[in-house]
């Protein structure tokens, strides 16, 4: 069983059909990081799937400044965070991420918790190139969803 995609995103219209289809598994305990520089998708990303698990359009926001934006949902709780302006790893506690745990977690710049960072897990790497082509890596951790993604994204 493959634990690692790489995927071209050609448009935004790719983009959010990944994310479609990544949410048909997110539930809680879900867990999943995106990395990538500055632009490179981590939002865009973000604000398909909270879209694509919603009932309704909801107007997603970039943590960026709160470091903290969350989505009360119908069938789940979105915690969606932004480390990229936190300096020390332990301020993490201060926003509540181990009740979060609970829910599903997406986090942008992940790198700065990458000790407390769940077994479980599912996560992007966001590149573009010079020629402004964008893909993603996709690598899967733990056992979560790994066989249902597998044979059913992929």
């Amino acid at each position: 069983m493959k634990e690692q995609y790489d995927i071209h995103l050609k448009n935004l219209n790719e983009c959010a059909k990944l994310a479609k289809k990544i949410s048909k598994f997110i539930q809680p305990e879900s867990f999943l990081c995106l990395y990538g520089d500055l632009g490179s998708g981590k939002t865009t990303f973000a604000r398909f799937l909270i879209n694509s698990l919603a009932d309704k359009k909801t107007k997603v926001l970039s943590p960026t400044f709160p470091i903290l934006q969350t989505y009360d949902l119908s069938k789940i709780k979105i915690w969606h965070y932004d480390l990229y302006r936190i300096s020390k790893k332990d301020e993490i506690f201060n926003l509540d991420f181990e009740t979060a745990l609970k829910d599903c977690v997406i986090v942008e710049w992940p790198e700065i918790v990458k000790d407390f960072l769940p077994k479980n897990r599912i996560d992007f790497f966001f590149f573009e190139d010079k020629h402004f082509n964008r893909r993603v890596k996709i690598k899967f951790f733990g056992k979560i969803y790994k066989k249902e993604l597998n044979e059913k994204i992929f």
